[in-house]
Parts: structure tokens; C-alpha cells; sequence
């Protein structure tokens, strides 16, 4: 809460007081780098940069600019896009695991609330790379994996594969409610049936209310 209000002293007390060694160290690395980046408009980005270049994992320095970029959101849009476009430089390749896959949705979804066309530009080559991935799944099915059952493709939970098409559809959903349109395009670029199915009921899952906290879902009341 007091990183979320940017209340710095606050949160290095709290995190001094009561946190354990590796996280406390986490939330003062974050505090160090938001003092950085908060420097409004003298915040040099090329000295944010050679900041982050000493992070150990291609992870962190991303998860790092996306909680720059939204620590920045408000006091300085400019560095908070800035900071959004070095992390979706670092994604705008094709992915070689799953984690860079995940890489490129949390880029995306950091991109959708300051300009969603980004978010689906980063989308569009993961879901061309994933109808490849199906597909050779669909050939290898039997011998090295089974994610096929009787012609089509499972949709339950169980390989990585298939969560990534579900963390692709989940990501269309939420971007349902800003662009439907640009939304159901995507969807409609998975090649295999299955994997519509999963995107376009995550659209219209993103798009309907959220269920009452309490009491029975009233289905009539929208």
C-alpha cells in the first residue's frame, strides 16, 4: 500500500521492520529505481537503462519496467511509455520458451491500459508462433506428447501449450472491454478450433459483469 502511494519512506520502514531478507531486498531495489525514475523530467532514460542492464534476469528487467512504467503512469506519462516500449523491445522476438512467451503477454497487458493497438501488435506474432507450436503437437501426438485426444484438442489444463492458449484468450478478454473488434480478430487467427473456442470464451467473459460478491448470480439481471 505505501509503494502504491508512493509513500517511499513508509514503505523502506515497513519493509526494514518486518520483511524477510529476499523480499525486503526486492522492495528496496523497487524503491531505488522508482527515486530514479521520479525525477519527472530530468529522469534520463539511458541512465534507467544502464540501471536495469544490471539486473540478473531478462524477467526481472522487464517485470522491473512494467513497475516503473505504472509508477510513472501518472507524474510522467512520456518515461512511463518510454520505459513500455524498451520492454516490448525486448519481447518482439519470437519466443524460444514459455516464460518468453509469458514475457510477451505481461508486456502486452502493461500496454493495455496507455495504448491497446500495441498490446495486440504484440499479441498477433504469439498466436502465429502458437498455431505453429499446435500443429506440430498435432503431428507428434501419440509418440512424444498427447495433446490430441480423438482428433481434437484438449482443453483442460495439463501442458504448457495449452496454458498459453489460455493466457493468450485471457489477455483478448481483457482487451475485449477497450477494442471488441480488434479483440475478435485476434481470436480469430488461432488456426486450430479449439483454441478459438478458448479465446472467444474469454472475450465474453471480459465482457460480461463481474458476479455479486455475495447471493446467487442473478442471470436475468443484464
Amino acid at each position: 500500500k505505501a509503494l502504491e502511494e508512493v509513500n517511499a519512506d513508509r514503505a523502506r520502514q515497513i519493509a526494514t521492520d518486518h520483511l524477510q531478507a529476499g523480499v525486503r531486498d526486492s522492495v528496496m531495489q523497487r524503491l531505488d529505481f522508482r527515486e530514479l525514475a521520479l525525477k519527472g523530467e530530468n529522469a534520463r532514460i539511458d541512465e534507467i537503462r544502464q540501471t536495469i542492464a544490471r539486473l540478473p534476469s531478462e524477467s526481472d528487467k522487464i517485470s522491473m519496467l512494467i513497475q516503473l512504467a505504472n509508477d510513472t503512469q501518472k507524474t510522467n506519462p512520456k518515461l512511463a511509455t518510454q520505459l513500455l516500449e524498451e520492454a516490448r523491445q525486448m519481447v518482439n522476438r519470437r519466443a524460444s520458451s514459455y516464460e518468453q512467451f509469458d514475457q510477451q503477454v505481461r508486456v502486452a497487458r502493461a500496454y493495455a491500459a496507455v495504448d491497446p493497438a500495441r498490446s495486440f501488435e504484440i499479441l498477433d506474432p504469439g498466436i502465429s508462433q502458437l498455431n505453429e507450436l499446435i500443429a506440430a503437437a498435432a503431428v507428434l501426438n501419440g509418440f512424444e506428447i498427447n495433446l490430441f485426444r480423438d482428433g481434437e484438442m484438449s482443453l483442460q489444463a495439463g501442458s504448457g501449450l495449452n496454458s498459453m492458449v489460455q493466457r493468450f484468450g485471457q489477455e483478448l478478454g481483457t482487451l475485449a472491454d477497450k477494442d471488441l473488434e480488434g479483440a475478435e480478430t485476434l481470436a480469430g487467427r488461432f488456426q486450430y478450433a479449439e483454441a478459438r473456442i478458448v479465446a472467444r470464451l474469454a472475450i465474453v467473459q471480459g465482457l460480461l459483469p463481474s458476479r455479486p460478491s455475495s447471493g446467487p448470480p442473478n442471470v436475468f439481471r443484464n
